[in-house]
């Protein structure tokens, strides 16, 4: 299955490759890569290529006959490349997925390297497993098998599920097919349904997970026809989805799986009918009136003017409650990204759970707070879209006022369905001026004074152009005058916020050096390092590809800055490596800017190609170099 892999890489390179190459792609030994060699050379002749080998450079693939060769490689089978790293969980998965001892050799086979490497791969193994209740064991002539209770396996088959293992998937896939998926998660919807129980996606996603692993265990049970117990329960739930999932097949389970999978559905639904007390339920109301209250007050916001959203933030909070004083710990998958494109609701919504943690005596997660910031998110993004439906009256500046400025005028009307829009032309300035626009659209800056924010555009509008405009009237109500919102972006790097981190040190020290050079430059309160701190405590914002963009709960500044450092050291904070600090110190208030910022870090960071190149920078002149080409300020 190697040999596709090893002459792709032949193919696509036309160079010579070493065994040392195709050793650390596949993550087996150099003696592994030599075996497959000998077997593919025992077949290139006939198949129209052949393998050149030169001392000290290695392999280079020499085709003979183009078609014979392609239709070769066609008809090779696949194969999935895992990692050293993944070969370990595959490894951990085969053996808590089949209860009975495992030798070296089935091992060896399965995973298709030498049983030397098993056997490294084995200590590896067995080191991963010492901050778990599970335990290697090994027994003379009969192999290796993990020992553990029946929540701790599950619980690294899931995560391993969660992660799509190339292992748990072949055994899903043999004995699930997508018929079969789709029919349990049904099941689990209807006997939930039926027991007046609910659950939000990510509850019932891992409820299927959970079922599938132990479908998969249970199914390798009677393929051996051992441990079956005859087991009867007196839960009804958890029989109605034995009996319409497992079928026959539930004798197989376990005392210890059935309780397992009582106490499962018991942590991750609730029940419809629950209702709060009514002096409780007056007073969680009171306490999200008077949070979001101060809020509107202090960010000229208008959440508490959205009824619907005030109820169903009241019922969600109500049965968070509930659930954290039942340790209910639900997972949310949304919590990063939520936090990463909507870092101020997620800072209100850490403002909110200190409230109702100080009030309750509770401690709130990070995958909780992630769910009361998807409610937060909800009336923030109606607010932006309403703004768009104001009565504008607007300005189109163009070089005659004539054809372009009317076909401008029919595009932006898309935009702002409400606004009164007329045209002008470059000398028309006094009438510009008596008309008293809200905004001006123009193809250049105007050389008289106007109060209204000024949104430079081209003459014929794209559909790029017309994603910036909306993107430009977002930053005009806190920003002002404004050109161009990239230019403006780009203003609040600065020199003295710039630095590169070459020594090894904690990525705390690292903040709290960046965050005090922003206070001692006057430009936030002296809490601004505790603050930012205090945040990265809740939920670390080191994101894709290594981008961090650390921020207070609550922003203090008096002056907008984004500084930046360049980690270029191993540091490793939370199993994750930064490689390009955006800080963010922003003047009070400024929630949308805040937003804005995050979105255009957030294209960076999508792109692994675009954040190495910024990374390799040497100095605050050629990072911002390369910025402005890619962000196109």
């Amino acid at each position: 299955m190697r040999e596709r892999v090893i002459l792709e890489c032949l193919r696509n390179s036309g160079d010579y490759l070493s065994l040392d190459y195709f050793a650390d792609k596949l993550g087996v030994s150099t003696r592994t890569i030599r075996n497959e060699i000998k077997n593919i050379e025992s077949v290139e002749e006939r198949n129209g290529f052949k393998l050149e080998y030169k001392t000290r450079l290695g392999y280079i693939l020499n085709l003979k006959d183009q078609e014979k060769f392609e239709n070769y490689l066609k008809n090779l089978p696949s194969y999935s490349i895992e990692n050293p790293e993944q070969r370990i969980e595959s490894i951990i998965v085969e053996l808590l997925v089949n209860e009975g001892y495992k030798t070296i050799d089935q091992l060896s086979k399965k995973f298709l390297v030498s049983s030397s490497q098993i056997k490294n791969d084995l200590k590896k193994v067995d080191k991963k497993l010492r901050d778990t209740e599970l335990k290697l064991e090994r027994k003379a002539h009969y192999g290796i098998k993990i020992e553990g209770t029946v929540k701790s396996i599950q619980k690294i088959l899931v995560e391993n599920y969660f992660k799509e293992n190339r292992n748990i998937t072949e055994y899903r896939d043999k004995f699930i097919d997508d018929f079969k998926l789709d029919d349990i998660r049904s099941t689990i919807k209807n006997v939930l349904n039926k027991h007046d129980l609910e659950a939000n996606l990510t509850e019932l996603e891992e409820i299927l997970a959970q079922i599938v692993t132990l479908y998969i265990r249970v199914n390798l049970r009677v393929l051996e026809n051992i441990n079956e117990l005859k087991l009867d329960t007196e839960d009804l739930i958890i029989n109605d989805l034995l009996d319409k999932i497992f079928k026959d097949k539930k004798y197989y389970l376990t005392y210890e799986e059935n309780d397992y999978l009582k106490q499962l559905i018991k942590l991750r639904t609730k029940d419809k009918k629950a209702t709060i007390m009514n002096a409780d339920k007056s007073k969680l109301q009171d306490i999200i009136y008077e949070f979001f209250k101060g809020v509107d007050k202090k960010y000229n916001t208008s959440f508490l003017e959205d009824k619907e959203f005030f109820n169903l933030l009241y019922l969600h909070i109500a049965s968070l409650i509930e659930r954290v004083k039942r340790n209910h710990n639900t997972k949310n998958p949304f919590s990063v990204k939520i936090s990463q494109q909507y870092p101020t609701v997620f800072n209100l919504a850490i403002q909110l759970s200190k409230v109702i943690e100080s009030e309750y005596k509770i401690k709130i997660s990070q995958e909780e707070i992630g769910f009361i910031a998807t409610h937060i998110a909800v009336p923030f993004e109606k607010r932006e879209e309403a703004s768009f439906n104001q009565k504008y009256k607007i300005a189109v500046i163009c070089s005659s006022g004539g054809g372009s400025a009317f076909l401008i005028k029919l595009r932006l009307r898309e935009i702002f369905p409400n606004a009164e829009i007329k045209n002008f032309s470059l000398l028309d300035e006094e009438e510009v001026v008596c008309f008293e626009p809200d905004l001006i659209f123009s193809i250049t800056n105007p050389q008289f004074k106007t109060n209204a924010p000024v949104i430079l555009i081209n003459e014929i509008l794209d559909e790029l152009d017309y994603l910036n405009i909306k993107e430009s009237v977002r930053f005009a109500d806190q920003i002002g005058s404004l050109s161009n919102p990239k230019k403006y972006i780009l203003s609040l790097f600065n020199k003295n916020h710039f630095r590169c981190i070459k020594e090894k040190i904690d990525y705390k020290d690292i903040l709290d050096n960046m965050s005090q050079c922003i206070v001692d430059e006057g430009a936030c309160s002296p809490s601004y390092p505790q603050d930012v701190w205090e945040r990265e405590s809740y939920l670390s914002t080191i994101y894709t590809n290594g981008v961090s963009i650390p921020h207070p709960i609550e922003m203090t500044g008096n002056k907008n800055i984004i500084s930046v450092a360049l980690v270029h050291s191993d540091i490793i904070h939370e199993n994750r490596k930064p490689k390009i600090i955006f800080m963010i110190s922003l003047i009070k208030g400024n929630l949308e800017l805040h937003k804005q910022i995050s979105k255009y870090l957030t294209k960076i960071m999508a792109d692994k190609d675009i954040v190495d190149m910024l990374n390799r920078s040497q100095s605050y002149e050629e990072f911002m170099y390369k910025l402005k080409i890619y962000i196109g300020g």
